[in-house]
């Protein structure tokens, strides 16, 4: 073997599990989806449908592991996408059915959409092993929400510098009227979410008791840069196709 050889094996060995590996964690739900988080990214993984979120790179990226199929761009470009296909949804139906739904909107985006209130109820339960704090979230003074959140130093450090990216996907899905109206929107709760992480979550909507978030497991972890890329060998789709796809499937 080559001295040049030598000096290659060398420095992969010494660097190797440097470079491309970075240290984060990994959440796993009981209903088997998973979530990684790293350096201001996230990812989401489930049985078709996933997404990864970048912070630092501003970039969001949806795949389907069953079709092979993915789309990735800006915030910005997500947003125009979603925009352009509510605008043409609105153009392919009839004057009138089209005029009640211009109508049905407006009437959803009142000037104070909800009341909502944020009260911190003590010490929450063990949650995968960490301790939480515990919230419950009315609106109108209804339940709405109890959370379970973990606010461990290290784990929101990895989490601080997706947090802008997070506002503005929330401030952009506001903007397009369909979400405007939802509690999870209000300056209230988006001030909780940057306080901690959600290991466990109960949503009453409805007045029936929901789990929305279920953490079995949370352990820190060794994470592959190749994470937070698109899956190699996918289709690329834009954001529209990659959603009305997503929709005829559901």
């Amino acid at each position: 073997m080559s001295r040049k050889w030598l000096i290659l094996i060398g420095v992969v060995v010494v660097f190797g599990l440097v470079l491309p590996v970075d240290a984060g964690w990994v959440m796993s739900e009981r209903n088997g989806d998973s979530t990684l988080i790293s350096r201001g990214r996230m990812k989401n993984v489930s049985k078709e449908f996933s997404w990864i979120m970048d912070g630092p790179g501003n970039e969001m990226i949806f795949y389907n592991s069953a079709r092979k199929i993915y789309a990735r761009g800006t915030v910005e470009d997500y947003c125009t996408s979603i925009s352009s296909m509510m605008k043409e949804a609105m153009e392919g139906i009839p004057d009138e059915q089209r005029q009640m739904m211009v109508q049905m909107m407006a009437k959803s985006k009142p000037g104070s959409p909800h009341t909502v209130s944020v009260v911190k109820a003590g010490a929450g339960e063990v949650v995968a092993g960490f301790k939480t704090e515990k919230y419950k979230v009315t609106v109108e003074d209804e339940l709405y929400e109890e959370l379970w959140l973990n606010s461990d130093s290290a784990l929101m450090k990895d989490f601080k510098s997706l947090m802008p990216m997070l506002q503005k996907f929330s401030s952009c899905t506001a903007g397009l009227g369909m979400m405007e109206t939802s509690p999870e929107n209000s300056p209230e709760y988006l001030r909780l979410m940057q306080s901690g992480i959600v290991l466990k979550s109960v949503r009453y909507e409805g007045g029936n008791p929901e789990k929305e978030t279920d953490i079995m497991k949370l352990e820190k972890r060794s994470i592959p840069d190749q994470e937070f890329k698109a899956p190699a060998g996918y289709r690329k789709l834009s954001f529209a196709e990659m959603m009305g796809s997503q929709m005829k499937m559901e």
